[in-house]
Parts: structure tokens; sequence; C-alpha cells
């Protein structure tokens, strides 16, 4: 049996703020900006600048919980990062005579609220001006000759973060000014971008190992994937921890340093062309190729997560009888939902026919992906740890252990995801005599024989007993028949839809 050095952390767990100062790193450049008051260079750097992990908000009701959340220190740059030539908002001649003669489109507003149940975004083409700081802003200023169809001046309050109908998640992000004015403003750039940007949060709960996937870096690699690495990242919520933790993921979607637009003091003016406030988002951890940039799908990301974290497996072979164990992965969790009998479940499985190991989620995510990818199965009761599946090879199999309640709300978190993956799922709801709930509770307590009646009392005691105090002891019997469907699919030969 294998296990990771670090625990896991659930809702009640606060945990201290676990970032060493990187002074001695090399961070990588900022893109290349011209600016005013230092010519060629910028100097946001990665550094902490607010609360760490500890700085948590309560979990949603419909979400998995929150899990392990360190970050030791923020890596240097592997590489020197590419520069971006500059621009500056006064075209050639040519451009200018181009643009005298080329008719103005027909204005649309700036943002929309109303086409995405997820987030509310805005997208900003020609002169945009973007100001960081205490009063956050990103303007764009009337192209001259303008008229009123071609030009509004409007004025929108957004918060960059894909879940505008949970006020819990949205409490923590800070609202921007997104506007359109018909004069420039008094205070002239400072500096000028040859990129497009993106402007998003990284506050709500992406302390949440499942959301930070969901509500941040699925939609970025949606929303910046395209742009193949030339595009400037401007986040607000900005917590040196949590972008240390995920900075390969940052680095492989952006050639220049995520900038944090809450320390950008004034007058400092940053200027694009083109803009995009809130990431572009589907539904949870997931995708809809019909509506992605080039037709991404799950298969897209998994394949860029992979190549990412530098994980060689992109395939799990078929593993007939004769050739070596399929590998399956129990993932082990320190608080709630804990396997009480992960040793039989270890013999169990070996019985079957898998080599088997045994980890908790690790603390650095390289590590955990590494390990994940090494194997052909992953098994795991309901929680954030399942969201590493994206590092096991397609053709692998996903088994979710379902605690006992009225859960079916948070089986989907994973279910449709992991066969868009290219994944075969299994699913297995535990009996009442599996849960330790029937520990703690007469045989005719609601809580088990009427657990809906719990659930319309308030969503806090719901999750308290479904989620926050339950184990769960595999009855080895019952749970076997799925152990042998997992290996038998690792052995079949592949086919269209093999999760039927």
């Amino acid at each position: 049996m294998q296990e990771s050095g670090g625990g896991l952390e659930d809702l009640e767990l606060q945990v201290q703020n676990a970032i060493a100062a990187a002074a001695a790193a090399a961070p990588p450049k900022e893109s290349n900006s011209v600016s005013s008051n230092d010519p060629g260079s910028s100097s946001s750097e990665i550094f902490p600048s607010g609360p760490g992990p500890a700085d948590q908000v309560p979990v949603p009701a419909t979400s998995p919980e929150i899990e392990p959340l360190f970050a030791n220190q923020i890596p240097a740059a592997s590489s020197e990062v590419k520069a971006a030539p500059p621009f500056h908002l006064d075209p050639p001649v040519a451009d200018a005579e181009a643009k005298q003669t080329a008719p103005l489109r027909e204005w649309k507003p700036l943002c929309d609220l109303t086409s995405n149940r997820r987030i509310d975004w805005c997208e900003l083409e020609g002169d945009v001006r973007v100001v960081g700081g205490s009063n956050g802003s990103v303007t764009l200023v009337a192209a001259p000759g303008a008229d009123e169809r071609s030009f509004h001046e409007e004025s929108w309050s957004i918060k960059p973060y894909p879940r505008k109908a949970d006020p819990n998640a949205m409490r923590s992000v800070r609202a921007l000014a997104v506007r359109s004015v018909a004069t420039a403003p008094p205070v002239a750039c400072t500096d000028w971008h040859g990129v497009p940007a993106l402007v998003f949060s990284a506050r709500g709960y992406t302390g949440n190992y499942f959301h930070a996937y969901t509500d941040v870096i699925l939609p970025l690699f949606l929303t910046a994937r395209q742009y193949a690495g030339e595009v400037l990242l401007l986040v607000t919520g900005f917590q040196a921890w949590w972008v240390g933790k995920y900075l390969p993921v940052f680095r492989s979607l952006s050639n220049y340093e995520p900038v944090d637009l809450d320390r950008d003091r004034d007058p400092r003016v940053r200027c694009f062309r083109r803009v995009q406030v809130g990431l572009t988002s589907h539904d949870d951890f997931s995708i809809d190729p019909r509506r992605a940039p080039n037709g991404y799908s799950m298969l897209d990301f998994t394949r860029f997560m992979r190549a990412t974290y530098g994980l060689p497996r992109d395939a799990v072979p078929r593993r007939g009888r004769g050739r070596p164990r399929p590998r399956l992965l129990v993932i082990a969790r320190a608080r709630t939902r804990r396997f009480l009998n992960a040793e039989d479940i270890v013999r169990g499985a070996r019985k079957v026919g898998f080599e088997v190991v045994v980890s908790e989620v690790a603390q650095e995510v390289a590590a955990f992906a590494e390990l994940v990818n090494t194997c052909d199965a992953v098994v795991g009761v309901h929680g954030a740890g399942l969201t590493n599946m994206v590092f096991l090879p397609p053709g692998g199999v996903v088994i979710q252990v379902l605690p006992l309640g009225p859960l079916e709300f948070v089986a989907s978190y994973f279910r449709g995801p992991a066969r868009d993956m290219g994944l075969s799922y299994l699913e297995y709801r535990i009996s009442p005599e599996e849960s330790t709930l029937l520990d703690q509770y007469p045989r005719d307590h609601p809580v088990l024989t009427d657990p809906m009646s719990v659930q319309a009392k308030d969503w806090v005691s719901f999750m308290g007993v479904y989620l926050f105090k339950q184990d769960v002891r595999l009855d080895m019997k019952r749970f076997r028949p799925v152990l042998k469907k997992a290996l038998a699919r690792l052995r079949a030969k592949p086919r269209n839809n093999n999760n039927k």
C-alpha cells in the first residue's frame, strides 16, 4: 500500500497558509508590454498578497467538499517566456487610412447577462483600457468617427466567475466596472500589450479541488487554448498559493506571467486591442463541443492536462489473460467518507486480478497526477479526489462509490464527465449496512428511512449527515461483481461505446 505524506481537508478543517517566499526564483516576464514608466518591462510578480488556503468560503450544497490545498512554493519558470511584439495605439499611416475608409460595425452590447446561466461575460474590441487596484475597471474608448449606430456609452458591473446564481460563491468575487466611453479618460495608457487579455476571478469556491477545475481551469482551457499561448491572463482575487499550485496549467495556456490585477496601482493603465471579461463556461466539469472554440471536447482537455504534467500514458492497453495485471488506484480519504476496510478492498481486488495501490490525494498536483496516470482504473467514495480522473488514460475505468442517502445530484458530477473523457464509468451505491450512519442512528430514524425529509429541513443538515458524518465499510460480496466488471472492461476489445 502506498500513502502520500499529506492528509485531506474537509469543510470543518482550516489549513495554514503554506506559501514560502520565492525571492530566489526567477519569475517569467509579463507580456512584452511597452511601459511609459519603465520601457520594455513590468514588475508584477507572483508573491503572497492576501489570505492563503485558510481563507475559505462555505462549500455549496451541491458540490464535492474541500480537499487539500497546500502549495510549498511557486516554481521558477523552466524556460524563458516568449515575448510578444508591442504595439502602439496610434496605428501606422496606412492602417489609419484603412480605418478611415472601412465602415464601422454596428454596435452590440459589451456584456451578455442572459445567454449563459453560469456566468456573465463581456467582450471589448478596439481601444480597451484596463485599470486594476481597488477601483478595477475595463473601458472601451470610442473609435474616431463613431456615431450612434456604431457606438453606445454603457456601464456594467461584472463578477467574472462562473457561479452567478450562487450567492455564497459570488460573495468573495470582486466586481469590475465594464464600460464604454466616448472620450478617453484623462489618464493615458502606461502599458501597451500586443496580445489579447482574459480577465477572471480566482476566488469563489476555488479552494476546493473540484471547483478549481470546473470553475477556472476547464473554462480557462476552453477560452485561452485557441490563442496558442499569445494571451495575457489578468486575475482578480489573485492568491499566490493557489496560482502556484496550478502554475503548470497557466504556463501551458499563456506565454506570459499571470497578472495580479488587484495589486496594480493607479495610475497604471494597461491597454489592449481585445479583452474578454469572464471565461467561457458550459457546465460543471463539462464541455459542449458544439459550442466550444475549435470544437474542443473533454478528450482535448484531458490530453492537454496530461501534456501539461508530462504524463506518458495516452491509452490503457487491453489487459488480456497472461498479460500484466491492470493497476487499480484506491483513493483513500483521511477525515470523512473514509474506506474503513481498505485492507479488505485491496485483498478482494487482488483476488479478482488487479494490482492495487492505495493513496490519499497528494498535496502536490504533479505527484498525484503521475500516480493516477500509471493506473488503469480508480475507485473512490464520492468527493473532489475523483477529479483526478483527468489524468487517467482513455480506456480506463472509474468506479464512484456513492454514500448512503439521496445523492443522485452529486453522482452526476463525475458520471457524464468520465464518459466524455473516454473512460468507462461504474457506480456502486452502498447499503445501510455499509454505512456508519447505522452506528449513529436507530434503523427507524428518518436519516435511514426517509432521507428526503432531512433534505427538506435544510441543506446544512443534509450535507452534515450524508457527506460529512458518514464513513463506508464495503461489503466485499456485494462489491466484488463491480470489480469483476471493471476488469472485464479493461480486458475487452475497444468498442464505440464501452459505458453501457
